[in-house]
């Protein structure tokens, strides 16, 4: 077991600088490859912040600082300040943040991370809002480029409807990215005895009960003034609640005969399906928040 000088599974204190530095290299080279449109570009953008993932569940919040700050300095370097922005915002400073939340003494707190899913982009697009005063304007003018340059004509009925969720999407696409890469650096870690705490049971899984009054908030300002950005900003605070229906059904599942089956179809429903699955999801992730009460830390 480790002591004072080792994490978990043993990894040195000493190997955490420059495992920082190699994480927020490799960081940097993902966006670039992908800011360049080199080829698997679009795949190599969606794990990004996969090495400072690593970093920070292996070495802990410090090291994932130091990797997202190589990683800024190297994309100030060789990138615009909109692709070096873009990094920042999309994908280096929520990873850092999210790893600071997690890392509690002793073990891994996952309620204050999974608010942050819904915090973080949610407040990126009232920053947006504030930079930019027509956002709604912007957003539907994108979303009309966007089909033109893929030579696709939509209805401007349709353009508006897609503008309306557009940033909600762009939010949980943001905060997804982060789930899945979080849970593929903490698997590889583990599996190699290097995590720094170990995965924390799927019952404890739950955001902080004052996050409640957040969806309650935002549903106030969208009946008050409207438009896409209370829309969006409701839809994205909703987001941790889907992913706790979601490891709902995951737990419900568990050890089941034919488990593997079952979640295939359920992905494929959520994929052909998403508007009717997700609100059901959030409905499912809603009842286990307010159904299951948290147990009390280990001492």
């Amino acid at each position: 077991m480790s002591g004072h000088g080792t994490g978990q599974g043993g990894a040195s204190v000493s190997a955490a600088t420059p495992a920082a530095l190699a994480a927020g290299a490799c960081s940097a080279l993902c966006a670039l490859w992908a800011m360049r449109g080199l080829p698997l570009g679009g795949l190599l953008l969606w794990v990004t912040p996969l090495p400072l993932l690593l970093a920070g569940l292996g070495f802990g919040a410090r090291a994932a600082a130091i990797a997202v700050v190589v990683a800024s300095l190297s994309l100030l370097l060789l990138s615009p300040l909109l692709g070096l922005a873009i990094y920042l915002f999309a994908f280096g400073l929520p990873a850092a943040l999210l790893v600071g939340a997690a890392q509690q003494p002793g073990r891994m707190e996952l309620a204050l991370p999974l608010a942050l899913l819904g915090i973080w982009p949610a407040a990126i697009v009232l920053g947006l809002a504030v930079l930019i005063p027509d956002l709604e304007g912007a957003m539907r003018e994108a979303v009309a480029l966007g089909t033109q340059r893929m030579g696709v004509a939509l209805p401007e009925g349709m353009v508006e409807q897609v503008a309306r969720v557009k940033a909600a999407a762009a939010g949980f696409w943001v905060a997804l990215t982060m789930v899945v890469n979080g849970l593929v650096a903490q698997r590889i870690l583990e599996r190699r005895g290097l995590a720094l705490h170990p995965s924390p049971p799927a019952e404890a899984l739950r955001v902080p009960d004052w996050y409640l009054l957040l969806p309650g908030l935002a549903l106030g300002g969208l009946l008050a003034v409207g438009g896409a950005v209370p829309l969006s900003v409701l839809l994205i605070l909703l987001v941790p609640f889907l992913l706790l229906g979601v490891a709902a059904v995951h737990r419900r599942l568990r050890d089941r005969p034919g488990r593997m089956a079952f979640l295939v179809g359920f992905y494929l429903l959520m994929l052909l399906f998403l508007q009717v699955m997700a609100p059901l999801m959030v409905g499912l992730g809603l009842f286990e928040q307010i159904r299951r009460r948290p147990a009390p830390p280990p001492t």
